[in-house]
């Protein structure tokens, strides 16, 4: 599975908060490794983000993280001669190879560059691909339309020579939209009537379903500095076969809990402050929204139930 999307867009702080994610969540996954420097990594990232209240640094090289995600599919099988329905649940253990790359490599002079052909190589052998698009940078910047489209025509050049190709990308695309808990986000999510109450947030938190997800990425695109970010759905849409792909709103960090009523206040949402130096710091306890959700789905289109 490899990341793509821009500095400082999320895809680092996203691994940070996987651990506390799948905690949080209600299928019981698991993930740990198997040797001692996967180990270390998975405890450092945790830590920075969870413990820490810091944010990772930006990424420099191409990184390629090996972790262990264990969990229950439950397949389902019809037998005997009127089709009767067993329902069992298979033990699944899935291998990450996560692949986290600077975001500076979408960049049209990074063409040639070493880091960036290996970028590509770890693209062209994915099996999906884990896209996130930040709001507030495409407000600020407005490169995602440039950055994404030079890195997938390029991308396409090579799998065009694999067997089978057939046009378009194979891969599995799960698009995040980042930063739900940034206010900007947050009210234009909740203005155009896209948050609704999640009944299994224990802090009330709201959500964005994955049948709105879709819609809030062409809207937040349409705000882009450059004017181009609206072109950017269609370009995933032109590049990728629409129906393998999946939306999703996210926050790693999710919003911020009052910390006398325990519960979410709409007033408040966000869960990030910046120090007077400007370095960006976690308010308070970190609990993730919709980081987990596209890592299974991933799974699910890897091992379909039958």
């Amino acid at each position: 599975v490899a990341m793509l999307g821009p500095t400082e867009s999320g895809k680092t702080t996203f691994l940070c908060a996987l651990k506390k994610a799948l905690l949080e969540h209600d299928e019981e996954w698991v993930l740990f490794t198997r040797d001692a420097a996967s180990q270390r990594q998975l405890d450092e990232m945790s830590s920075a983000l969870i413990s820490e209240g810091g944010f990772p640094m930006p990424t420099h090289t191409v990184d390629t993280i090996r972790w262990i995600l264990g969990g229950s599919v439950e397949r389902r099988e019809r037998t005997g001669r009127f089709g009767r329905e067993i329902r069992t649940k298979d033990r699944v253990e899935i291998t990450l190879r996560l692949t986290d790359a600077p975001g500076g490599l979408g960049r049209a002079d990074r063409v040639g560059l070493t880091a960036r052909d290996e970028l590509i190589k770890q693209l062209a052998d994915s099996y999906a691909v884990l896209y996130m698009f930040d709001p507030i940078r495409e407000f600020t910047h407005g490169d995602a339309f440039e950055r994404t489209d030079s890195l997938l025509s390029e991308l396409m050049g090579v799998v065009s020579q694999f067997p089978g190709y057939e046009g378009k990308l194979p891969h599995r695309l799960a698009v995040c939209v980042t930063k739900l808990d940034d206010p900007r986000v947050f009210r234009t999510a909740n203005d155009l009537g896209m948050l609704m109450p999640d009944d299994s947030s224990r802090w009330g938190f709201p959500r964005v379903h994955e049948t709105d997800a879709q819609a809030l990425f062409h809207a937040l695109g349409e705000i882009s500095r450059s004017g181009n970010g609206e072109a950017v759905p269609r370009l995933l849409e032109r590049y990728f076969y629409p129906e393998r792909i999946s939306y999703y709103v996210t926050s790693a960090v999710g919003f911020m809990v009052n910390k006398h009523t325990r519960r979410f206040d709409a007033r408040d949402p966000e869960n990030v402050y910046r120090t007077a130096s400007g370095a960006p710091l976690v308010r308070g306890p970190v609990h993730p929204i919709n980081v987990v959700e596209p890592i299974l789905w991933i799974i699910r289109q890897l091992a379909p139930v039958t």
